[in-house]
């Protein structure tokens, strides 16, 4: 009876394992580089993570290293003040984001344009709540005020523009319009393999005719 109720033990054990291993996310989904420098600390995205920011004159997505990061932030940190001299929506118990810039927590996602510069978009975030999630996806609101914003950063051209500061009031996570997460291609199904024409009529194995 012992062995019978061990070999049960183990069986479910086993169970378990497979059922938990089926669960796990597919590799890469929670891919991103955690970047600490002297006065700033975030996470930088791959090239591959969607996400619902663009640029001027986009011509596509680069991942931005450590360097990278590094010289933008030195840019910002010199141009900000001039940039936020008026202050806007920063008034009252809202923060002056240049005078508190070392509270904030980071995202760096990297594009490119067509004349092939890099330009990096920086999210800056001071919520205690998300420190967490900020890691896992980008993370984009309304209200707040100074709590919130973003800025562009042309690491080539050495060009700081595009400040965006939340407005006042009560703070609204904005849901995303893409998938969150790297593009992960599906795997086909071997039981009934499908293939599409350039038309985009799928068809199955049969009325294939290529």
């Amino acid at each position: 009876m012992k062995r019978i109720a061990t070999l049960l033990a183990v069986l479910m054990a086993t169970c378990a394992l497979t059922q938990a291993q089926e669960q796990q996310s597919p590799d890469g989904t929670w891919k991103f580089m955690e970047i600490t420098g002297s006065n700033y600390h975030g996470y930088a995205f791959p090239n591959d993570w969607e996400v619902d920011v663009t640029v001027e004159s986009q011509d596509g997505r680069y991942t931005p290293d450590d360097t990278d990061i590094a010289k933008a932030e030195k840019l910002i940190q010199k141009n900000l003040a001039y940039l936020n001299r008026n202050h806007e929506n920063q008034e009252g118990r809202c923060p002056i984001i240049d005078e508190h810039i070392r509270k904030y927590e980071r995202q760096y996602v990297g594009f490119t344009d067509v004349h092939g510069y890099r330009i990096i978009w920086v999210n800056f975030i001071w919520d205690e709540s998300l420190k967490g999630k900020l890691g896992r996806d980008i993370v984009l609101t309304e209200g707040g005020c100074g709590h919130y914003w973003h800025i562009k950063c042309n690491i080539d051209t050495e060009k700081v523009y595009g400040l965006e500061v939340n407005e006042a009031g009560d703070v609204k996570y904005l849901p995303r319009v893409k998938k969150p997460g790297p593009r992960i291609s599906k795997p086909k199904n071997a039981n009934n393999p499908q293939r599409i024409r350039k038309t985009g009529i799928i068809h199955t194995q049969e009325e294939k005719t290529f």
